[in-house]
């Protein structure tokens, strides 16, 4: 089910910004990822050495074709694939070795655990075997709804492997002090949908052999005989497809490979070399079909506004894989939302006037934030991990509490080296381009924001206030246990609503009285100026009298106008000191 927007509702405008809620807590913090997650895992035991008789698996109302005591292993597959919702389970082991490993990617949920309803499986002896059905994994956390929630890092380790980046991002996420946490934040790790593609055999081989080639790079030699565990092994040689997986085989003259961890659409997979033929004999052609299009970074934050709620998102790739146009499209789809994006980059080209992270900033992109780290090593991972520790930190925030509002200019993350890469003449480019960057000042490792695409806080502040009005205001029209009169009554009840966020502002010290330097005012002009000197935001609306009878008759409140007085923050000062001898 989609959860709808609150603007059918609220609808909270702010004057040369983003409009839009999606998430209510302003510390959830997702990581979209296509990295391979933990495979469900069943296993099958057989209490001796069959040497005669049969058995039949039921995995809930579906039950196998009976599988003989010296069943082959493309056999047994080829009797599970035939069933529903279980065409992607992979089988090894062997009935002689008395053990069967059933496995499926993690992402489908758990294999159903299967019964035995028949059994005449004997030793030579005739022992009569037992079979015993166990899941030893249920896969990832998340099942099949595509996402999962954590608090801490551990379950990450558990459901992506200790080696993944995106346990890595999670444990310096939550490296951070404070962290999402300590604003009831949770890590939400969505998957992407990868690219997946089909090798689709004319006939059953029964010798030769074959290779794959993937962005120019072939496998070994494989043979007519290969496991799907073989083939699997080879690709994942290849450069780029260290995460590959593939399901089905070549007895059932099909293959599936799914390409995790390689982001967006896959290259095509080729077949240079085949010599496969079956008993005949006769040539075996292989065909070569996409079955999934891997998705963009921006079409899964299409694809979840409204199934999940996170108020920050980053990738696990950095700009050198996600690409301009990616990164612009998706810069464009979080604009309008109350939601924070987060790239990183370690290319100082991107940098320079009409580099990646410079277009952001000319693009009024405010709510995407270009970071840079230069370190391209092992593909950027120092670079994704700073970006993961910074997202970890900036969204600290508890705005329910006392003076509780930060900056990110000259904090220290946890766990993160400075940039080994700096300079100041590449720290000169990433002020004018507004980028993000983690710096060391005489020997102090510190977070440098230039404000040249906004400073992070005025962002992050922004978003939660505009958030908390809507919510402010939807609840008071909700909870009203029998209605909101038209009257000044009303209004003056629905701007009391309003009025707690706002004092709510200045207690976090978002906001604070102060002189209104705009030349935008609106209402009484004197209490105007007073408001805001005295309490930091003056709320007017339109006088019910003054409201047209078509907006009257639709039930629709004036317009309520808020001015609120940032606070702003002090992050760098120039200091003349005259000596008189």
């Amino acid at each position: 089910m989609t959860s709808l927007s609150i603007d059918n509702v609220v609808n909270v405008s702010v004057a040369s910004s983003n409009i839009g809620v999606n998430a209510y807590n302003t510390s959830n913090l997702a990581i979209i990822t296509g990295e391979a997650v933990t495979q469900a895992v069943q296993n099958i035991t057989f209490s001796g050495v069959a040497a005669s008789g049969a058995f039949v698996l039921q995995f809930g109302l579906l039950t196998t074709a009976s599988i003989a005591w010296n069943a082959t292993i493309s056999t047994i597959q080829s009797d599970i694939n035939a069933l529903s919702g279980l065409e992607s389970v992979v089988v090894s082991g062997s009935i002689a070795s008395k053990n069967l490993t059933l496995t499926q990617p993690g992402n489908l949920g758990k294999i159903p655990l299967a019964i035995v309803p028949t059994n005449t499986l004997a030793t030579s002896g005739s022992v009569a075997i037992t079979v015993t059905p166990i899941n030893t994994s249920i896969g990832w956390s998340g099942q099949a709804l595509g996402y999962a929630i954590y608090n801490s890092p551990t379950q990450v380790g558990l459901d992506f492997g200790t080696s993944s980046r995106t346990f890595q991002m999670a444990n310096d996420i939550f490296g951070q002090q404070p962290n999402i946490l300590a604003g009831s934040g949770q890590l939400i790790a969505i998957l992407s949908n990868v690219s997946q593609q089909t090798l689709t055999l004319s006939g059953i081989p029964a010798s030769g052999a074959f290779e794959l080639e993937y962005n120019g790079n072939t496998t070994t030699s494989l043979s007519y005989n290969s496991t799907v565990s073989q083939i699997q092994a080879a690709l994942q040689l290849l450069p780029g497809l260290a995460g590959v997986q593939v399901i089905g085989g070549l007895p059932g003259e099909l293959l599936t490979i799914i390409f995790n961890g390689v982001y967006g659409i896959a290259l095509p997979i080729t077949v240079p070399t085949n010599t496969l033929a079956t008993s005949a004999p006769a040539a075996i052609t292989i065909t070569v079909a996409s079955l999934v299009v891997g998705e963009s970074y921006g079409e899964v934050i299409s694809r979840t506004q409204g199934v999940v709620q996170y108020f920050g998102v980053m990738p696990t790739e950095t700009l050198a894989v996600i690409g301009q146009t990616d990164m612009l499209a998706a810069a464009s789809i979080i604009l309008p939302l109350n939601l924070i994006g987060f790239f990183v980059s370690y290319d100082s080209a991107d940098l320079l006037p009409g580099g990646m992270i410079s277009l952001l900033a000319t693009g009024s992109f405010h709510n995407t934030r270009g970071l840079y780290y230069g370190d391209s090593s092992l593909v950027g991972i120092n670079a994704v991990l700073y970006m993961a520790a910074y997202a970890g930190l900036a969204l600290s925030v508890n705005f329910n509490g006392s003076n509780t509002t930060t900056t990110m200019h000259l904090k220290t993350l946890l766990g993160i080296e400075p940039d080994p890469t700096m300079t100041q003449t590449i720290l000169n480019l990433a002020k004018i381009a507004g980028a993000d960057c983690y710096v060391s000042i005489q020997g102090d490792p510190c977070v440098f924001i230039s404000g040249a695409n906004k400073f992070f806080d005025q962002v992050y502040n922004q978003e939660w206030f505009v958030g908390s009005l809507k919510v402010a205001a939807f609840n008071y029209l909700a909870q009203s246990a029998t209605k909101v009169p038209q009257t000044e009554r009303g209004m003056d009840g629905l701007k009391g609503s309003q009025r707690i966020v706002c004092d709510q502002a200045v207690t976090n010290q978002y906001a604070a009285p102060g002189t209104w330097t705009s030349s935008t005012t609106f209402g009484n002009q004197t209490l105007f100026y007073q408001n805001i000197s005295q309490f930091g935001y003056y709320i007017y609306s339109q006088p019910i009298s003054q409201q047209q009878a078509t907006a009257r008759a639709g039930r629709i409140a004036p317009l309520i106008q808020i001015a609120l007085k940032e606070a702003g923050a002090i992050q760098s000062a120039n200091i003349i000191v005259y000596i008189n001898n």
